[in-house]
């Protein structure tokens, strides 16, 4: 018996909603009934005893069963997640990724079932039947909820609507197909799925929304009112710190948007530009929003999500198509998996429903090996730049190799959900957990290159030209410059290198960056993928916290570099920088400039802006992101938060409420704005 047609025949089934529908007139009595029928189907499958279930699967069954869902009156949808619940599981629960929500709402999800069980009885297939029995019941008892809400019995059977079918049927309409997303979104919250996304939803969406525009179900303004709905759903309140990960706003929820087709034309319809105008009109932070840009994009397009930016919730962030997609292709990811590319938490690509993705499991630091070549080596030995680069680099190929020996320690918590809707899986008969997936790449972040290449040239200026001595400015280095003021006074005097349009910096930066490419090219993965890495990390804070003082600048515990930036570089110029850096290889797992720009130069400049940013994407960037703030306004925020509740800022690959975050972070911050308005006046 399929699985299709042994549901069919099972209690819980959204079969017998329908015909008690129509037997009883009041919904509420009807709501009552199916509850008592529902509770006597959980109370089979409920350990009494405290022993746990023996496997995730049957551990979700239990929690569906048990979790409160809350229908809010206030609510276009209905999105629940009770966070007082959860699964036990063994080993790292997949985050930072994106489903393939496309599946979810094109196809019907007992089908997705039937493809993964079909003539097969292994634990493969167990596994899939029971979660697919789980999500029936959530979804089963929603309806419920719903029947037994305070909502008006018309409000009632619109919402049950968007369920019926949910399960048995590809979606027929736009509402409908939100709605999907969001139940399949609560599923993957309710299961410790942190940091998730949600892939290109345009694409996912459009059609729908074409065919409800045109048969007159909707109009304009009523979807514009439900993708408000959507967004307002995902960010509500009561689970915006419950949703955060490691600063409250890091929640992950990111929306992809546009982008290239196989055949280098791009892809844009109405749905892309209601998300856009959505996320700006409502002024929140999170879920973010995600442009892939290209030189074939429409100019209008470039031109709405530029306004956007006005309303400075740091959204849209640009990925750069026409070097991206090169970068995936030059990987191994055939071209039209790579136009369907879309990001973990932040900025690092992935392929929605075919990789494991895992793309931010740890950090490496070019600075470390850097500071510890300076406390093992002999300096007096060291004479030219070439021969200190060249120390360099063997202290940096070997603490690469060491790192990525150290990512087979990662073990995954066995995934049924996830698998079903993971092509590979089934096919493999394996657990996206066990390999199962048609990429099992993993992927890092990186954070200190650009304190170690103003650090080489300081000492290539004050040692190779001006005569200092390099072990004397070492010591000063150790003890974090004190009593050495006017050394420390002279290194801070110095340009900075790193982001700057110089030959010879894009250049040594790409040696470097090779070095640990060719690492990462020869380490295979436990599951038989291999690991990317870029130069971008939310780590620029965190990993310098007990980092030794270096010759760029930083003292002793001071943030590292953000990302593809410097304090003293100007827009213009870092783009023209990033475009000459290499990412090839394994080098394409996020690579973003960030910067300040002040919003006067959206008020008042907004089509030389639009000019720039049309210029910035012909020239190759990878990616870019922005803070449209003033330093007036960080100060005064953190001196008088109250008069601030709503302010936003960009702070790695998530925006955040600037009240909410910690001093350090308020410190960066206004300092980054306060350096882009010097070189700007």
């Amino acid at each position: 018996m399929g699985f299709k047609t042994k549901v069919k025949n099972e209690l819980w089934h959204m079969n017998y909603v329908i015909p008690f529908v129509k037997k009883y007139r009041n919904v509420r009595d009807t709501g009552l009934l199916v509850r008592k029928t529902l509770d006597a189907f959980h109370s089979i499958h409920v350990v009494k005893d405290g022993t746990p279930p023996r496997t995730v699967a049957k551990d979700t069954l239990v929690l569906f069963g048990h979790v409160i869902i809350n229908v809010d009156a206030n609510r276009f949808f209905v999105y629940s997640v009770d966070f007082s619940k959860t699964i036990a599981v063994r080993g790292n629960v997949l985050s930072n990724f994106t489903i393939d929500y496309g599946r979810i709402v094109n196809d019907a999800f007992n089908d997705i079932v039937e493809e993964n069980v079909r003539g097969a009885e292994d634990q493969y297939a167990s596994n899939a039947k029971v979660i697919a029995e789980a999500v029936h019941v959530l979804r089963d008892r929603t309806i419920v909820a719903i029947y037994e809400s305070s909502l008006a019995d018309t409000e009632k059977k619109r919402l049950v609507s968007y369920f019926h079918g949910m399960l048995e049927r590809p979606a027929e309409h736009f509402a409908e197909g939100l709605q999907r997303i969001l139940f399949f979104n609560q599923v993957l919250w309710q299961t410790r799925h942190r940091l998730n996304g949600f892939g290109c939803l345009d694409r996912v969406l459009g059609t729908l929304y074409e065919k409800d525009l045109s048969a007159g179900i909707i109009t304009e303004d009523k979807a514009a009112m439900m993708v408000d709905e959507f967004l307002t759903s995902l960010s509500l309140p009561e689970y915006y710190e419950k949703k955060s990960d490691a600063l409250v706003g890091d929640i992950g929820q990111i929306i992809v948007l546009g982008g290239l087709e196989p055949d280098g034309s791009y892809f844009c319809n109405e749905v892309t530009y209601l998300f856009l105008e959505a996320q700006a009109k409502l002024r929140k932070p999170d879920p973010k929003t995600f442009l892939r840009v290209s030189k074939n994009m429409p100019q209008g397009l470039l031109t709405v999500a530029t306004e956007c930016l006005k309303s400075a919730t740091g959204s849209p962030l640009f990925s750069n198509d026409d070097v991206v997609i090169p970068a995936l292709v030059g990987s191994g990811v055939p071209r039209r998996d790579a136009c369907t590319y879309a990001v973990s938490a932040c900025w690092e690509p992935l392929i929605p429903g075919k990789s494991l993705g895992q793309n931010n499991i740890e950090v490496f630091n070019y600075s470390k090996p850097f500071v510890a070549m300076l406390n093992k080596e002999r300096l007096s030995g060291v004479t030219t730049f070439d021969s200190l680069v060249d120390l360099y680099k063997a202290y940096l190929g070997e603490a690469a190799t060491e790192f990525f020996e150290g990512l087979d320690e990662f073990k995954w918590a066995e995934d049924p959900f996830v698998s079903l809707l993971t092509d590979g899986c089934a096919k493999n008969r394996c657990d996206v957990s066990r390999g199962g997936a048609c990429y099992n790449n993993y992927g890092v972040t990186t954070v200190g290159m650009g304190n170690v290449i103003d650090s080489l040239y300081v000492i290539d200026q004050l040692v190779f030209h001006d005569g200092l001595s390099l072990e004397e400015m070492n010591k000063a280095r150790q003890n974090n410059f004190k009593n050495n003021e006017e050394l420390y006074a002279h290194i801070k005097a110095l340009p900075h290198r790193y982001a700057h349009d110089d030959p010879k910096v894009s250049d040594l930066v790409n040696e470097l960056s090779n070095i640990l490419d060719e690492r990462a090219r020869s380490y295979t993965n436990p599951l038989g993928g291999s690991v990317k890495f870029g130069l971008s990390s939310p780590a620029y804070i965190m990993l310098s916290r007990n980092a030794p003082a270096d010759f760029s600048g930083r003292k002793n515990g001071s943030p590292y570099t953000v990302h593809i930036s410097n304090d003293d570089t100007v827009l213009t110029e870092v783009v023209n920088f990033a475009s000459k850096l290499d990412y090839g290889g394994q080098r394409y797992n996020g690579n973003v400039i960030d910067q300040f720009i002040a919003p006067t130069l959206l008020d008042e400049h907004k089509a030389i802006f639009d000019q720039f940013m049309a210029g910035a994407i012909e020239t190759g960037f990878y990616q870019l992101q922005f803070n449209v703030m003033d330093s007036n306004t960080l100060i005064d925020a953190r001196a008088h938060p109250d008069k601030y509740p709503g302010l936003i800022v960009r702070v790695w690959g998530f925006s955040a409420y600037f009240n909410d975050l910690p001093d350090e972070y308020k410190d960066v911050l206004i300092n980054r704005a306060m350096e882009n308005e010097k070189r700007a006046a």
